[in-house]
């Protein structure tokens, strides 16, 4: 996300310059294009020397990193304690971006502590489990959830504000209230949770035992702390949807001519893209009724007023050409002897032999290989991604190797 970020934040700069005209008369120095494209261009490049010099390395010995400043390093025998909090959870602060989102804690024995956020930070899944491994010497026996008050354990109910349905889940298992009927599981029970994960967090998840399922949105209370619950308590789940129903794809994945190709062209990612597409098309023409109008009535103001609906019709339009692109051409090709993505530019093709695991992390997928390259990802927004994961797995599984 941070690279992700910061070339937007660049962009955004670059327009701003190319709009530049001074403010008339009585309107505050801050108004100007020019220091809002310095300040854009500064967050850019502050984004962006962050993550060429942030990085955590692990090895059998024990943690080395840095942020900003200096390297760090410490033993695995003087790792305390580790623990996930939920975002603003940690008492830190944090960007709408990152609320609710696990975050990763290390305590060391002398009172230095490591975070890493799960929406900056690389390959948590396997550093999670090296720790495990490693830090034998600190308290718990496992990642566990924390609050400001310790581990969260007890039942907690999640409900909505004017709606009937709620959830309750404690160490034991998930309630859930439809309004009718009270249904219940063990967390052996629970299959999986498919969590959208879109970046303004809107979409619905989805829960789904052996014997129900149901639905929650961003308005249920503490949404974020059911979603860690579910990951805690429910290890073994899987956190991808089934099967994407067909009505929801604009194109099929089923095999053909000895290959499967999965894709990103879905209903919801086409409502996404209109959404869009109507906010840059409103800011654009929220710009040209503004300049219409201040052209009649104060024409030496005409050209300042339209600058800022502008600039966002600009970026939201670029925004929509880049996300057009990746949903007509990316996607995954699964064959019987290699696993091919299709990008913006150009593909990269990668053999079952050469496959050692699928990494998972929050919103996505890696393939690594056994010389340790990360050449395929893909998000969690493919169609029939767990389906994927399966012919991956299945592919990889010592049985069909035999065969």
């Amino acid at each position: 996300m941070p690279p992700i970020l910061g070339g937007i934040l660049l962009v955004c700069g670059f327009l701003f310059l190319f709009l530049t005209t001074q403010p008339p008369y009585g309107y505050p120095l801050w108004s100007s294009p020019a220091l809002l494209a310095s300040l854009l261009f500064t967050a850019a490049l502050t984004l962006f020397f962050w993550c060429a010099s942030a990085v955590v390395l692990a090895d059998e010995n024990g943690l080395r990193w840095r942020n900003f400043g200096r390297w760090q390093s410490a033993c695995w025998e003087e790792v305390e304690d580790y623990f996930f909090t939920i975002s603003k959870n940690d008492g830190q602060p944090v960007s709408w971006l990152q609320d609710g989102q696990p975050v990763s804690w290390l305590r060391f024995r002398d009172g230095r502590t490591l975070c890493l956020s799960e929406s900056s930070w690389s390959d948590q899944t396997a550093f999670r489990a090296l720790v495990v491994e490693r830090a034998t010497q600190a308290k718990p026996s496992g990642w566990l959830l924390r609050g400001k008050e310790g581990t969260i354990t007890g039942r907690h109910v999640f409900a909505y504000k004017k709606r009937l349905d709620y959830f309750e889940a404690d160490e034991s298992g998930i309630w859930h209230f439809d309004g009718h009927t009270l249904h219940s599981a063990a967390w052996s029970d629970v299959l999986t949770l498919h969590d959208p994960q879109d970046i303004f967090r809107r979409l619905p998840a989805t829960l789904e035992t052996k014997d129900w399922s149901a639905t929650f949105s961003w308005q249920l209370k503490d949404n974020a702390l059911l979603r860690e619950m579910v990951r805690q308590y429910a290890p073994h789940a899987s956190f991808l949807r089934l099967r994407t129903p067909g009505s929801e794809l604009l194109m099929p994945t089923e095999r053909s001519d000895g290959q499967r190709i999965f894709h990103y062209q879905t209903r919801t990612s086409r409502r996404s893209l209109g959404a869009l597409l109507f906010v840059g098309l409103v800011f654009l023409g929220a710009a040209l009724g503004l300049f219409l109008f201040t052209r009649q009535v104060l024409p030496e103001l005409a050209s300042f007023v339209i600058r800022e609906p502008l600039f966002w019709g600009l970026v939201s339009l670029l925004c929509w050409t880049l996300q057009l692109w990746g949903y007509k051409t990316e996607r995954i090709i699964v064959d019987r002897e290699s696993v091919t993505q299709v990008k913006r530019r150009g593909q990269v093709r990668v053999f079952f032999e050469e496959i050692k695991e699928i990494e998972s992390s929050s919103g996505m997928d890696t393939l690594v290989t056994h010389s340790g390259e990360r050449l395929i990802r893909w998000r969690h927004s493919l169609a029939n991604v767990a389906e994927l994961r399966q012919e991956i797995e299945r592919r990889l599984s010592p049985a069909e190797q035999v065969q």
